[in-house]
């Protein structure tokens, strides 16, 4: 057993994980583009939807993408190759060969509904998923998580957003907005992530990650104290970056 002391320069360097969501077509893909752009290393995304290199070929909002390298997982096989790809670059983390700072996944919520859909073709329920398959895919992808910390490099996941109806501990309900994630691991998910951040677009136009929850947004920011930031500035944590104005 290690006991350890809290050192806030150690901490200060610590890989950081993250989860954006939003709507379609509002900016995630955009955001792993500038969060890329921004970082000193290289990103790899594997890529689920297949938005984000045709978003980023524009070269619209993101004008650098060389340190940016595409991986598509399948989405007919995704159950196997999605486990097969993780295991390639644990191997290759192992090994000193993993030439990459940070790791997005662009998105879970494709992820989840393709893993389901393959299973589901695999069983005998006419490509229905049956209900192990909705445990498979929930394992699955909170070990992939815990899996993606283990490797010493910041993680980006994105997702679509949904609507579910919270009770507080008085009783009383309401309508906020989470990442889309089945219920059962979506607390799981987010809780083993530093940041959750909600992308919008305000009334001025401007994109913005709101960082702090409100009664009617999921949203958390473990690592500063920014209450919002613009994408382009999402990583520079602790020192300030432009952090007003409102999603």
């Amino acid at each position: 057993m290690e006991i350890k002391k809290i050192n806030s320069e150690e901490v200060k360097d610590l890989p950081y994980t993250a989860l954006l969501y939003c709507a379609p077509g509002v900016g995630k893909s955009t955001a792993i583009g500038l969060i890329a752009e921004a970082s000193k290393g290289r990103t790899l995304v594997l890529d689920i939807d297949r938005t984000i290199e045709r978003t980023l070929a524009k070269h619209e909002v993101v004008k650098d993408t060389d340190k940016i390298d595409i991986v598509q997982i399948s989405n007919i096989t995704t159950f196997q190759d999605w486990g097969e790809t993780l295991k390639t670059i644990k191997e290759m983390v192992e090994s000193g060969k993993f030439d990459y700072s940070t790791i997005a996944v662009d998105n879970i919520s494709e992820l989840e509904r393709c893993i389901l859909s393959d299973l589901g073709s695999q069983g005998k329920n006419k490509g229905i998923p049956a209900q192990a398959d909705y445990q498979y895919m929930q394992f699955k992808l909170v070990n992939s998580l815990r899996l993606m910390k283990s490797f010493g490099v910041n993680v980006v996941w994105t997702a679509w957003e949904t609507m579910d109806t919270y009770t507080a501990p008085d009783g009383s309900g309401y309508s906020r907005l989470v990442p889309k994630i089945s219920a059962k691991i979506v607390d799981n998910i987010c809780g083993l992530c530093d940041v959750v951040g909600k992308i919008g677009v305000n009334k001025d136009g401007e994109h913005k990650i709101l960082l702090q929850a409100t009664q009617n947004i999921y949203a958390k920011n473990q690592i500063d104290s920014r209450k919002v930031c613009v994408p382009e500035d999402f990583i520079k944590f602790g020192s300030g970056g432009k952090a007003d104005g409102e999603v």
